[in-house]
């Protein structure tokens, strides 16, 4: 009887490591997706600022009057 509080004692602390590498995984998983996505995003910015201007002889976008 005296080992009954114990093993109950070692479950919950069983229980509670349990979820609390379940919870780390999830967030951590979840963080890196966002980084792969902010990645991507950032990559697809950087390769549009990297294209050349423009040319000059276009003609304007509007016409003054």
């Amino acid at each position: 009887m005296a080992f009954g509080g114990d093993t109950q004692l070692l479950g919950i602390i069983i229980i509670d490591i349990i979820g609390v590498t379940i919870a780390i995984w999830f967030l951590a998983s979840r963080l890196r997706a966002k980084l792969a996505e902010v990645e991507a995003r950032q990559s697809k910015r950087w390769k549009v600022d990297k294209l050349p201007p423009k040319s000059e002889e276009e003609p304007p976008s509007h016409e003054e009057e």
